[in-house]
């Protein structure tokens, strides 16, 4: 089947539609309209044998939306000059857009010889010549036909077959992205649309998305060259039957797996104008081509360089956008392509004096091609704070697979890590180590008796950023390399000590005199606070730094014993258990002059830390097997 797409280019009369009935046998003139007026009006499609599907595109300067929506999707050129005109205003036009839209190879048919004579012709091939200079057609050979006569006709249709059937298929692996050229409705069916498979497989049954808008449809049926398949390829003309949400389709739209590429109205991108047009003035209200989909929007230039520049678009309406994507932009009104270009960032942030430069500097990085390259300054740029796979490859137009296969692939010292759902790579972690590890170093230089700090104390301002399974991350990762320890919820540089000023020396001696009074059986932070007339919150934070500086011993989150108390209690069921082998809470209790609240807690922890080992309902010594044999 078909898996080249060839899109022919010109003026308005020049014959593209006679050309392609001539060569395939397909009027590729449908409408009514067309065939009264003897003028294309909208895409026509038709097929090469077996080799290629043609899209005749119409030639007036009014209809170049409607060109650029056939000859976005296409691989090969058949540009065609009237042998009585020559080259004229819409062909000038037509060869710039292919060029912009990337078209890397073609050829080219001077029709209408029967209506001149030879040294004419000769004139008129030069003139080509000088047209094509220095683009993709530069060396593309001429062929001199007349449609209705049929001279020179075999010739250039054996040419095509040859060199179609030679150039490389698109990739089938990528995300499927099918944008609609032509929605329409066949009675008994339901509704159908056509478009030029730019990447991935459909298969009958899958279920789609429209975008924008994210409307679900399932495909009912698929054929190409009139022949019905159970699956569709990259490159070929598709015609699919779909049921689901499917009012919402229209031409622009664009079919795609669920999840696998952005709907977006800001853009960052490349743009290269065209020389002859008026200057391109910054914020200046423009019309964004892309795919067969338009939008309104304006120019927002980042930096510009004679009649290269990269821009921000702001646009009144979503598009469907990748990385690498190709656009054509026209001025919004008199209409007249001002250049075309690539996207480097779908969904671009909004733009402020204190980011231009650095997205100008970004928009240099992205504009490569290499999409490893392009990758790696996205995790540089956008993901050093972290970034979600899904949204990285959605970006790119990845699958997972393929995004996997680039990240393995990342030179040596750019590796990426993947946390959770996110991208980090592991420059960036140690660069947030490093931003982790100097905020809390001001916060132990602002509090230098403070026993810890929170993680909300921490990641403040940009750290911030980072999602929770990151911080999570970096936090294990300074604990394990012995830099961070952790205390309940407070975190600590081990390398810092713990410096009171006399106030705070006063207030731990006043909590530290309380707590020993009362012995193994220590008051709240509440009732400390009504004794010495001080907030609650300041005898937490007492308690928590007495722990710290290992004066009280805390079990749970709000008991706090002296520490020579909690030792002193240690060794009396340590010698109680010597004594009569085992113990009970209640024996426990009464040996500590305490009560259940205190005691549970504390046995407890003698069993975690291997001192007790609780049998039913006593204590054993930890080395202690079993009861005793006169108590079986």
């Amino acid at each position: 089947m078909a898996r080249v797409i060839v899109g022919t280019a010109g003026h308005i009369d020049h014959g593209k539609s006679a050309l392609v009935r001539a060569l395939t046998g397909t009027d590729p003139d449908r409408l009514p309209e067309e065939k009264r007026r003897g003028i294309t009006l909208d895409l026509g499609y038709a097929f090469l044998d077996d080799v290629a599907a043609i899209i005749d595109v119409p030639g007036h300067e009014r209809l170049i939306r409607n060109m650029v929506a056939g000859a976005a999707t296409v691989d090969f050129a058949l540009l065609v000059v009237a042998a009585d005109d020559g080259v004229m205003p819409q062909t000038q036009e037509h060869i710039a857009i292919l060029r912009l839209l990337a078209v890397r190879s073609g050829v080219i048919a001077i029709t209408k010889t029967d209506l001149v004579e030879p040294d004419w012709l000769n004139l008129v091939e030069d003139q080509i010549r000088s047209a094509v200079h220095g683009t993709f057609l530069e060396s593309a050979p001429i062929f001199r036909v007349d449609s209705l006569s049929g001279r020179g006709l075999p010739e250039l249709r054996s040419w095509l077959i040859a060199a179609l059937g030679a150039l490389p298929s698109r990739t089938e692996k990528s995300v499927f992205r099918l944008p609609l050229d032509r929605v329409f409705v066949i009675k008994g069916r339901g509704s159908v649309v056509t478009g030029t498979i730019l990447s991935g497989q459909v298969k009958r049954d899958n279920r789609l998305v429209i975008l924008p808008g994210g409307f679900s449809v399932r495909v009912k049926r698929l054929e190409t060259h009139g022949s019905e398949q159970e699956m569709l390829s990259a490159g070929q003309r598709a015609a699919l039957n779909l049921i689901g949400d499917t009012d919402h389709l229209k031409r622009g739209a664009t079919l795609t797996m669920p999840g696998t590429i952005l709907q977006t109205s800001r853009l960052k991108v490349a743009v290269e104008l065209i020389s002859e047009v008026l200057p391109v003035k910054d914020r200046q209200r423009i019309r964004f081509l892309i795919g067969t989909d338009e939008a309104i929007g304006r120019l927002q230039i980042l930096d510009r360089s004679g009649h290269l520049c990269f821009a921000q678009l702001s646009l009144e309406s979503d598009v469907v956008a990748a990385w690498g994507d190709h656009f054509i932009l026209r001025r919004y009104s008199p209409l007249e392509t001002l250049g075309g270009g690539r996207v480097l960032e779908p969904d671009s942030p909004p733009l402020s004096a204190r980011n231009k430069c650095d997205e100008t500097v970004f928009a240099r990085e992205l504009d490569t091609d290499s999409l490893t390259g392009a990758l790696l300054a996205c995790l540089r740029r956008r993901g050093k704070y972290g970034m979600e796979r899904t949204r990285l490859a959605n970006q790119f137009a990845l699958t997972e697979q393929e995004l996997e296969s680039l990240l393995q692939a990342l030179p040596d010292g750019q590796v990426a890590a993947t946390i959770s759902e996110y991208l980090i790579l592991s420059a960036s972690i140690s660069a947030r180590k490093v931003e982790l590890l100097q905020r809390l170093s001001h916060l132990h230089e602002a509090q230098p008796s403070a026993a810890g700090f929170s993680r909300s104390d921490l990641f403040r301002d940009n750290l911030a950023l980072l999602p929770l399974p990151i911080q999570d991350f970096l936090l294990n990762a300074l604990i394990a390399d012995g830099i961070l320890e952790q205390q309940g919820p407070l975190f600590r540089d081990v390398r810092r000590t713990v410096t009171l000023d006399a106030e705070e020396r006063q207030r731990c001696d006043n909590v530290l005199r309380i707590l020993k009074r009362h012995g193994f059986a220590p008051p709240s932070a509440v009732s400390i606070a009504e004794e010495l007339n001080v907030s609650r919150s300041h005898v937490e934070k007492t308690l928590v730094l007495l722990d710290r500086l290992g004066r009280c011993r805390r079990l749970g989150t709000d008991l706090f014993f002296e520490t020579a108390e909690f030792e002193k209690a240690t060794s009396t069921v340590r010698e109680a258990l010597r004594r009569t082998s085992e113990l009970t809470v209640a024996d426990a209790t009464r040996i500590l002059f305490s009560s259940r609240k205190f005691v549970v807690p504390f046995l407890e922890y003698l069993d975690q830390v291997g001192i007790t080992r609780r049998i039913g309902n006593v204590r054993v010594a930890a080395g202690t097997h079993d009861y005793p044999e006169n108590n079986s």
